[in-house]
């Protein structure tokens, strides 16, 4: 007989209950861990409340296609399990539904969870790449990271420190005190009436026009390791003082990186590969096979849903108490197995010891696999 109308709505139901609770979860732990990391790389270049949320839109854009695959495995199990140890399927089955009548609503499921992240992949995490880098350029290129009256590292190790007394409207700086420790064997400090900040997005560097002050050279280690004791200062009437800003931003901003390219701009960079045998000028990244990678790769992970669906309600037909517990296990070892050969495959790819496709699509092989004898065993049980 066929699946009953309200038995399938009722799985769904239950699946997408247990699946909206795993994206809670999956996505909250990620977006936390990202969004500290990125805070503080962020914050050195000066961090309002509407560049936080700016920030928070970004990442939910990048780990979405992540978060939504592992979420959906988790309602698959966490659903059939509890099916199963409520005696729910045992009864489904006395009423003649199969195990693949059972698979048919949450293949239905795993069609739109893999339709919803092959968008995620294609086109949305791409887009939240490049404007999280956006972002912090914005940050930066508005001077984000000057607070007047306040000392403000302009490095991570805290080498560079600028204090500024005032900062008019028209973004004149006035009273700048700077030091700068980078080089120990000529350490130097800057004071000047006036200054200027301005940001290079192209290589992304940072440059503060300072005028009528003056350079103050102090005591450093010289190159035979003794102390040097003199003392130099020397006055100027303009000076530029700049310093790289790509440990947070990232070089070029102008040029994008494989992984910021949506998947019709990662075709086209392969057909100019295929007719002028180099990348494009525009792009960050000149080998051929970052391109390859990154393409097959969401490929590969759209197709992923389906996979775990096939799976997930194989071992979920396991008859146990703690349902929800169980089937947060399995789905912890099953996303760790995916992503273990996902990585495998890419750095095998990645090495030119086995093609590009071959390597992308290694965890997805593995998987049809396993499903299709899992689910081959279940059906000749029910014989």
């Amino acid at each position: 007989m066929r699946m009953p109308r309200i038995l399938a709505r009722y799985a769904v139901r239950e699946a997408l209950v247990y699946s909206s609770l795993g994206l809670l979860g999956v996505g909250g732990i990620l977006l936390t861990f990202n969004l500290l990391r990125q805070i503080s790389d962020v914050a050195q270049v000066g961090l309002g409340v509407g560049d936080l949320l700016s920030l928070v839109a970004c990442l939910l854009g990048i780990f979405a296609p992540y978060a939504l695959p592992v979420a959906f495995l988790f309602g698959v199990v966490a659903t059939v399990s509890r099916l199963s140890a409520d005696a729910e399927i045992l009864a489904m089955r006395a009423l003649g539904v199969s195990v693949a009548q059972l698979m048919v609503p949450f293949l239905l499921l795993a069609l739109l969870t893999s339709g919803m992240t092959a968008v995620l992949l294609n086109v949305v995490e791409p887009s939240s790449r490049r404007e999280l880098r956006s972002v912090a350029a914005d940050i930066a290129a508005r001077g984000g990271l000057i607070r007047p009256g306040r000392f403000r590292r302009l490095d991570r190790g805290g080498e560079r420190l600028l204090l500024v007394e005032e900062r008019a409207d028209d973004g004149t700086l006035d009273g700048v005190f700077l030091t700068d420790r980078t080089d120990p064997t000529r350490p130097f400090t800057v004071v000047a009436a006036k200054g200027r900040f301005a940001f290079d997005r192209e290589q992304s560097v940072a440059r503060i026009e300072l005028e009528n002050g003056d350079i103050h050279f102090g005591r450093g280690e010289g190159n035979g390791g003794h102390d040097l004791d003199e003392e130099r200062h020397i006055a100027f009437g303009t000076f530029t003082y700049a310093w790289d800003m790509s440990g947070f931003l990232g070089s070029g901003l102008q040029q994008v990186k494989a992984r910021e390219l949506d998947s019709s701009k990662l075709r086209e960079v392969l057909r100019h590969f295929d007719e002028h045998g180099e990348a494009p000028s525009w792009t960050r990244m000149k080998p051929r096979p970052v391109y390859e990678l990154q393409l097959q790769r969401r490929y590969a992970l759209s197709v992923a849903p389906l996979l775990f669906a096939a799976l997930g309600l194989t071992l979920g037909l396991r008859r146990s108490r703690g349902a929800g517990s169980w089937g947060a296990i399995v789905c912890a070892l099953l996303v760790f197995a995916y992503y273990a050969l996902l990585t495998l495959g890419t750095d095998l790819a990645g090495e030119g010891s086995v093609p590009v496709i071959v390597g992308l699509w290694l965890p997805n092989a593995v998987f049809a696999a396993v499903a299709v004898g899992l689910l081959a065993r279940a059906r000749r049980q029910e014989l």
